[in-house]
């Protein structure tokens, strides 16, 4: 006995209407593109910033020299890295006032100093009771959180000096199918401010602003598209025709 089912026009609207609101636009899925930049060019520039110390950062220091006994005694690295002790856990935490508090030497102000010139300074310091010495010094437990429309959510550590925001959404595993590459959000704090910056990644001109390159503590949120209520003249042509095709393979099947 063959099964035969009525298939009213007002089932076809609502079938093809479900298909195509679950189709997310092309132009939805795609990085940076030339259509979404007002002007482009054959060649971007933008000058990396420096990274300058800010409190609640982190500073892995560790003291140089031939005097290798009295060296330990400034240095916190007494156990080897290696040994399972992590990094951020023999580093000098900067405080609110922006010092750190340096072993027979007091608080020294490193506040808004790059690497380089908070190095020579503790050098400086250091030469009261060392000849002949030198440090290495870094930034370490640098976190970037990313959330919304990402396949992986979460806070990620960093080891670079810095990263720029696609790196960043690497770690996360990338936008999913329903983030909105033009709708991001990025929150930061500095000086006890937090604000919120609108960012467009589909806009090739994004690797010239003052947001490209992140830092540590920012949050980034992915925003997802409105699959729902989106114009059907959003809709390509090769999409409208993939919905064509599988909605008379429905009318076959039924009718059949």
């Amino acid at each position: 006995m063959k099964l035969r089912t009525h298939f009213s026009p007002l089932m076809l609207v609502i079938v093809l209407l479900a298909l195509l609101a679950s189709c997310v636009p092309q132009e939805k899925l795609m990085y940076v593109q030339d259509e979404t930049t007002s002007e482009l060019k054959e060649t971007y520039f933008h000058s990396r910033p420096e990274k300058r110390i800010r409190p609640f950062d982190n500073l892995y220091i560790n003291v140089l020299s031939v005097d290798e006994g009295t060296a330990r005694i400034f240095s916190n690295q007494n156990t080897s890295i290696t040994g399972g002790i992590a990094i951020d856990l023999l580093s000098y935490t900067v405080s609110e006032r922006g010092t750190i508090d340096f072993p027979f030497i007091g608080e020294i102000d490193v506040n808004n100093l790059t690497i380089k010139e908070a190095k020579a300074k503790v050098e400086k310091e250091l030469s009261q009771y060392l000849s002949n010495t030198a440090i290495t010094m870094k930034i370490v437990n640098s976190n970037i959180t990313v959330l919304g429309e990402v396949r992986n959510q979460g806070e990620f550590p960093f080891f670079k000096e810095q990263i720029n925001i696609f790196q960043a959404l690497g770690y996360a595993g990338g936008i999913t199918d329903y983030g909105d590459k033009s709708q991001i959000t990025l929150v930061r704090e500095f000086d006890d401010k937090i604000k919120f910056y609108n960012l467009n990644l589909t806009d090739k001109k994004i690797v010239e602003s003052n947001f490209y390159y992140l830092q540590p503590g920012d949050v980034v949120i992915v925003e997802p598209i409105n699959t729902k209520f989106r114009n059907l003249r959003t809709f390509t042509y090769s999409t409208f025709l993939a919905s064509m095709t599988t909605l008379v393979t429905i009318l076959y099947f039924f009718r059949n």
